[in-house]
């Protein structure tokens, strides 16, 4: 039995909106990246591109061609006042990298692809950028911490967020970053803060950015336009045109050559080419996969009948990287070489997701040269294919 992969999909909720009547014809934004080299081996567009009217509505401001071996590229968008508009490239570097801008700045990015997953990024220039992403990472940490520890601990990361967001929305000078802690108090710490308390807040706000549009308050939205409904469409396409092109460069078939350098759980680097062992098992799995652990014994006793010429090379995607640990001690597999496949902002990493994982246990079984022998192997069946070859 296979279990289907969760669908895990970051919810952009944007706290501030404007409508395209509010832009006027000059765009106030400008936006240089300066490309590393892994992001200009093949030639791709990048996109910029924002939520507006009453939230929901998105819509495109610009995009530009990369060409091969380009260093830099420049876009432009427009905000009306304190405001975050998002970067999107069609084959490699972020999906959904936020760019945090006041009308007339200009911020510059160094761009590469191990960017891929990251929402939140330092600039090079852009004060008002800097200040905001500082926030959000921080916020992020807590919230991933929150979400791994024990529940014993939830009430002591949840308050810290809380000082953190209360302290924001009291002392920054900026709207939208006073704002966004504001919300994010509201719709998950709602209960333990009370309504009065949201309430005083909430006026505090008024008050303090008195001229800032966000702080009026907020239409029923509308059905989705047709322009935000393209966007969305393309957006969706950019995602599919990305998942394909990290496994084209991938080939998992039978003779394929895999790659991979993952870390243990003291953080360490292993890579599958500095096993040196005549088969390597790499096996894809979780902590919550109950068919998965079920393997256990199997490759247990191969291990045991082959343990100088095979060595299994583990590959957890747990996002939960205690829950990991944990499995590891509970099914006693030490002899396993344990690395995991997911990163701190709890993401598959860029070369476990161009294996193309779908659903899991998967497993594949390699030479010495790291060349695919066979694949998705349960259990008998390693240990009778084992027997096989070394009869040959």
């Amino acid at each position: 039995m296979k279990i289907l992969l969760p669908l895990f999909s970051f919810i952009c909720l944007p706290m501030f909106f404007f409508s395209p009547a509010d832009q006027k014809e000059e765009k106030n934004v400008e936006i240089i990246l300066h490309l590393d080299k892994d992001m200009t081996e093949d030639a791709q567009t990048v996109y910029l591109w924002s939520f507006c009217d009453d939230g929901n509505q998105q819509r495109f401001w610009d995009s530009a061609r990369i060409e091969k071996r380009q260093k830099t590229v420049t876009l432009q968008g427009y905000v009306p006042y304190d405001y975050n508009l998002y970067l999107c490239f069609s084959k490699n570097g972020p999906m959904q990298l936020y760019v945090y801008a006041q009308p007339k700045d200009t911020i510059e990015l160094h761009i590469s692809s191990k960017d891929r997953k990251m929402l939140w990024k330092k600039a090079l220039r852009g004060e008002y950028h800097n200040i905001a992403t500082e926030n959000s990472l921080y916020d992020s940490y807590y919230w991933m911490k929150r979400r791994e520890t024990s529940k014993d601990s939830i009430p002591y990361y949840s308050h810290l967020l809380m000082d953190s967001y209360d302290k924001i929305l009291h002392e920054s000078p900026y709207p939208q970053i006073a704002n966004s802690s504001f919300s994010m108090l509201r719709m998950f710490f709602k209960d333990s803060i009370g309504n009065d308390s949201l309430q005083i807040l909430k006026k505090y706000i008024a008050q303090k950015f008195s001229d800032y549009p966000p702080t009026v308050a907020v239409s029923v939205p509308h059905e989705l336009n047709e322009r935000t409904l393209k966007t969305q469409q393309r957006l969706n396409e950019i995602s599919a045109q990305r998942k394909k092109y990290e496994q084209s460069k991938v080939n998992t078939k039978i003779g394929g050559k895999l790659s991979l350098k993952l870390p243990n759980a003291n953080g360490e680097l292993i890579s599958l080419s500095d096993l040196k062992s005549k088969y390597i098992f790499l096996d894809i799995w979780a902590s919550w996969c109950k068919p998965c652990r079920a393997q256990t014994p199997y490759l247990k006793a191969v291990l045991e009948k082959y343990k100088k010429d095979l060595k299994v090379y583990a590959v957890s995607i747990d996002t939960n990287h205690s829950a990991w640990r944990k499995a590891m001690e509970q099914d006693k597999t030490q002899e396993f070489i344990h690395v995991i496949g997911s990163d701190q902002e709890r993401k598959k990493v860029e070369a476990v997701e161009a294996l193309g994982i779908e659903r899991i246990p998967k497993n594949f079984l390699l030479d010495r040269n790291c060349r695919i022998i066979a694949k998705d192997l349960l259990d008998d069946e390693l240990m009778q294919t084992l027997d096989s070859l070394t009869k040959q």
